[in-house]
């Protein structure tokens, strides 16, 4: 098994281009599962939306992120501080994505 270096999802060694996100593996070489990654965290929001779409754009340059959302699902609560929202990224590849987030917001 691999992990696309877009999505990280496990895929077969087989494929050549991830089921999951579509990226094509003669694009972007896989790495494999047991390589470890360290994740940062590069933005923090208070909605899930905008964490997914940082992450998108993100993900659209070529750097893996995912997010992870501390939404109250108890009380329906999807805006304020009660849902905060953190995209992650590999550590290494903090400032190019920092580089990324700055653009777009300019």
């Amino acid at each position: 098994m691999q992990s696309c270096a877009i999505c990280l999802n496990l895929i077969p060694d087989h494929v050549d281009r991830c089921p999951f996100c579509g990226s094509d593996f003669e694009l972007d070489e896989p790495f494999p599962v047991d390589q470890a990654i360290e994740w940062t965290i590069i933005r923090t929001v208070n909605t899930d939306i905008e964490a997914r779409i940082l992450a998108g754009r993100l993900r659209a340059e070529g750097i893996p992120a995912f997010v992870l959302s501390q939404v109250d699902t108890t009380r329906g609560f999807t805006i304020g501080a009660l849902a905060v929202a953190k995209v992650f990224v590999p550590e290494h590849l903090c400032d190019e994505a920092e580089q990324i987030l700055q653009t777009e917001a300019e």
